[in-house]
């Protein structure tokens, strides 16, 4: 048996939607003691069931990489739970249903959790057990000794739950990295005989593509036995190697960079998402925030209690970025970075740092369509034109609008940059978000801010 791991979603969709269901009707009749629904019921029950077919899509609950990873899957189903329940309660406000029993939801929510956690431990589980007693797995080949191939290998030997049986390798050059006793290796002219005998489903060659006789060989060979013929190409020389290829006729043309946010609809959908995020945000926390922090600025120092200053926007166009001002009035706030010990910051301004508050004012500029909630941190003018002319692709990070937080910021990469290398870190995952955006990992950065900001984090200034 293989080839039915794209259908492994299936089996957790299905399991989550019953628990969903058996959640709900099991705390509706601990409450009420019935299962008659009356009218509001009903169209509670189906909301219910729809906003959490719509968020486990949103958040890609069911991509096959997203079902490997226990600590992966429950924190996933946690940012599936809290988003679930932030628009089931904005839907009955915004209908003013405060008839609803609370503890009917309540109940949902705590039984929902328990059973649904627990029904994703034991079916990721059972796939490993399925995985290991030698069911739905694929038998592969590996072309090649190079560091490709090593890459390759190391991927496919990581976990069970892949399905992936290595059982050759095979070059007529040596091998550049160890691979177990039980894997075959052998020179390209015993490859044929040994796929026909091992029954091979899948041959994943990683050697130069100029070596065109013998590619279409191996591709002839496949076709003739239905064996599926991949070819791994080395883009390692690049220094970010997410490509594309499109086809123009039957030209396949590569695009050495995807970029999700050039898609009109993606730009839509990430813009109503900062729209409604950054509006929730004045009107629920700046409207009573902006006062009580402004009376400790006035109060620590003087000067106005926002800093404002040029920053380079999307496309390098200037725009002027808020924040509360944490530090004194000075002369070098355009040019010189501040750092751990500066002499600039004021008392409140080390504790409006610390919490990221000094940041808040910038909800405003993603509401103006300057910023994003998430993206490439603005830089000052002057650091653009300088680390521009230091770093490679620096420039890339401007094809898209700067963000309040970004990837860069919850890997590590946040605050002062003291050395070249932690700019051209920074630049490197601010590169890798633009090529690799969605709005579940938008959700994801924002999820991990919050938690950087309980928890603390040393390189906030």
């Amino acid at each position: 048996m293989k080839g039915y791991s794209q259908y492994f979603w299936v089996i957790h969709f299905i399991g989550d939607l019953f628990i969903v269901n058996f959640s709900f009707l099991l705390s509706y009749y601990l409450k009420f003691e019935t299962l008659i629904f009356s009218d509001k019921y009903k169209f509670l029950f189906i909301i219910f069931n729809l906003i959490w077919v719509l968020v486990a899509l949103f958040l890609a609950l069911y991509k096959l990489d997203r079902l490997r990873r226990l600590d992966r899957v429950l924190l996933n189903l946690f940012k599936a739970f809290i988003l679930n329940a932030l628009i089931i309660s904005a839907i009955l406000f915004s209908l003013k249903a405060s008839n609803f029993s609370r503890e009917h939801l309540y109940a949902t929510y705590i039984l929902l959790f328990a059973l649904i956690m627990l029904w994703r431990y034991f079916a990721i589980k059972l796939i490993y057990v399925y995985r290991k007693s030698g069911f739905n797995y694929r038998r592969v080949i590996i072309i090649g000794g190079n560091e490709v191939a090593n890459q390759l290998y190391t991927y496919f030997m990581s976990d069970d739950v892949l399905g992936i049986r290595v059982k050759g390798i095979f070059s007529d050059s040596n091998i550049s990295f160890d691979v177990k006793n039980n894997i075959r290796i052998a020179r390209l002219d015993e490859l044929e005989s040994f796929s026909l005998d091992n029954d091979i489903d899948e041959i994943y060659y990683s050697m130069p593509l100029t070596y065109t006789k013998e590619i279409k060989n191996l591709v002839d060979f496949c076709d003739k036995n239905m064996i599926r013929f991949k070819i791994v190409p080395d883009f390692r020389g690049f220094l970010f190697k997410r490509v594309n290829i499109d086809f123009y006729d039957d030209v396949p043309v590569v695009t050495l960079r995807a970029e999700p946010l050039t898609d009109i609809t993606n730009r839509f959908f990430k813009r109503i998402f900062d729209i409604l995020f950054s509006a929730l945000v004045i009107v629920f926390i700046l409207t009573w925030l902006y006062p009580i922090v402004a009376i400790l600025i006035k109060l620590s120092s003087k000067g106005p209690v926002l800093f404002k200053q040029a920053r380079s926007g999307v496309s390098n166009m200037e725009f002027m970025c808020f924040k509360f001002r944490s530090m004194t009035q000075s002369f070098e706030a355009d040019t010189k970075q501040s750092f751990k010990g500066d002499t600039r910051i004021t008392k409140i301004g080390a504790f409006l740092r610390k919490s990221s508050l000094d940041e808040f004012p910038q909800f405003i500029n993603v509401f103006m369509g300057d910023m994003s909630i998430v993206g490439p941190r603005p830089h000052m003018l002057l650091h653009t034109e300088e680390y521009s002319a230091l770093i490679n692709k620096y420039m890339v990070r401007q094809l898209v609008k700067p963000g309040i937080t970004g990837a860069a910021q919850v890997r590590g990469y946040r605050g002062e940059t003291k050395e070249l290398k932690d700019m051209e870190g920074r630049v490197r995952l601010d590169v890798w978000y633009i090529e690799n955006w969605s709005l579940s990992l938008d959700i994801n950065i924002i999820f991990s801010t919050v938690w950087n900001i309980f928890k603390g984090d040393e390189k906030a200034l």
